[in-house]
């Protein structure tokens, strides 16, 4: 609700184990410029770490949420801004839309790997993040435009529909209700353009195929998957870092169930109940 830089771990340069003779000829043989360039390699690919590496299973609270209570973190009802685990991703090398926008620390490592594993393999096409971390307040505004028909859905302002479960369900088909978007956690990020059209051929085609393809090796999977049975409609564009995003799913179903996230927007005693559904509709490899 849209293999990120290669760790080099399936091309991992080892340093050679040659002695006495067969180790001198190879050092007449290339000289010094061979040396320095398998010790730049190496040393490439050490500071990339291996893809597959991530935060450790069965993160405890403060590993997930620092110092935030987690009913708050896990409805955005904090500043990720201010928060010692985000990060910048344009400060991080990340290529975005637009200045300004962060995700957990974890979430840009993985990331950056991605990236560099995509531009070694397609260094024509662009990738970029179109959409990271929303607060509450921010999701609230998308909401609520819509609600207000200050931004129209599928070209109808929603005003003229007057029951509010079914004017909540037409926004539901893309947008989360505040407090239940994953957009919320650091570890959910938006790609390149939200039209799904975009993905059906050309240049979309190829990152999305790419995507499916490589993406799980650093982490991530698509959350919102073509066939699924209800939620949200599909989101080409919509990914999310699992190992950070999995616990966190199960804690604020948790929550929700303990009556702990709370939420007020507008529609929200009208819609609120429906927040189950959408979060956990989603594509099985997020789970």
């Amino acid at each position: 609700m849209d293999r990120k830089f290669d760790t080099l771990s399936s091309e991992r340069i080892q340093p050679s184990l040659e002695t006495g003779k067969a180790a001198g000829l190879r050092q007449r043989s290339h000289g010094p410029r061979a040396f320095f360039t398998a010790l730049f390699l190496i040393t490439v690919s050490l500071a990339c770490g291996p893809a597959e590496s991530g935060p450790p299973d069965n993160l405890g609270k403060e590993q997930l949420y620092g110092a935030t209570e987690d009913r708050l973190y896990l409805s955005g009802q904090f500043d990720p801004y201010s928060h010692p685990d985000f990060v910048s991703l344009d400060k991080s090398g990340i290529q975005v839309s637009r200045k300004g926008m962060v995700l957990r620390k974890e979430t840009v490592e993985a990331l950056k790997k991605l990236h560099y594993r995509f531009k070694k393999d397609h260094p024509e096409i662009r990738f970029w993040v179109q959409s990271a971390t929303r607060p509450f307040y921010s999701q609230k505004g998308i909401w609520e435009a819509k609600w207000n028909g200050q931004r129209k859905v599928s070209g109808k302002d929603l005003r003229t529909v007057k029951d509010p479960l079914e004017r909540a369900r037409m926004i539901l088909q893309y947008s989360s209700m505040p407090g239940t978007s994953r957009h919320h956690w650091g570890t959910d990020f938006d790609i390149n353009s939200l039209n799904p059209a975009y993905y059906r051929s050309g240049t979309g085609k190829v990152i999305y195929e790419w995507m499916l393809e490589n993406a799980p090796d650093f982490g991530f999977c698509l959350v919102y998957t073509e066939g699924r049975s209800g939620g949200y409609q599909w989101e080409p564009w919509h990914w999310s870092y699992r190992p950070l995003a999995a616990p966190m799913l199960s804690d604020w179903n948790r929550l929700y169930e303990d009556k702990k996230i709370r939420a007020e927007f507008a529609g929200s005693s009208a819609a609120f109940h429906l927040a189950p559904e959408y979060v956990n509709t989603i594509g099985a490899a997020c789970k």
